[in-house]
């Protein structure tokens, strides 16, 4: 092989190794924007957290408050929520998927509650029926 050759197919794999790097850098910067979003996101959110808008779009379905003998949901009269509901829990998990236009988190359900006593028009206290619940995670009313 000559020379040329040689100079020539190092250049090739420096130039596919660049990109490479490049590619990577990218993915990189798309996941942290996509991570300050939503700390930003999740800001604007408290500053909302006692407004009616917080309720009605954000909120809603949220486990607000969980003990041992207490969880509270953010789902209420105005929601349709009824004593003797059962209700299927779900927590959003991370994919590990970095590609593009992957999906980055994936809804999984995890168990249910049963609502036990409607507070007022946005909460009702529920028991936990199967799985574990826990405080964040969002419970969906099937209508």
């Amino acid at each position: 092989m000559s020379h040329g050759v040689v100079i020539k197919l190092l250049q090739v794999q420096l130039k596919e190794n660049v990109n490479l790097k490049l590619k990577k850098e990218n993915i990189m910067l798309k996941n942290i924007s996509k991570k300050i979003a939503l700390v930003a996101f999740a800001i604007v959110l408290t500053g909302c957290a006692n407004s009616n808008f917080s309720h009605n779009y954000l909120m809603r379905g949220q486990v607000v408050s969980s003990s041992t003998d207490n969880m509270v949901v953010c789902l209420g009269l105005d929601d349709g929520a009824e004593v003797g509901q059962e209700l299927t829990a779900y927590r959003f998990f991370e994919t590990g998927n970095i590609g593009e236009g992957d999906e980055t988190v994936e809804r999984r359900n995890i168990g249910k509650v049963k609502i036990e006593k409607i507070i007022n028009e946005h909460y009702a206290k529920v028991k936990v029926i199967e799985g574990n619940v826990k405080k964040h995670d969002m419970v969906q009313l099937n209508k």
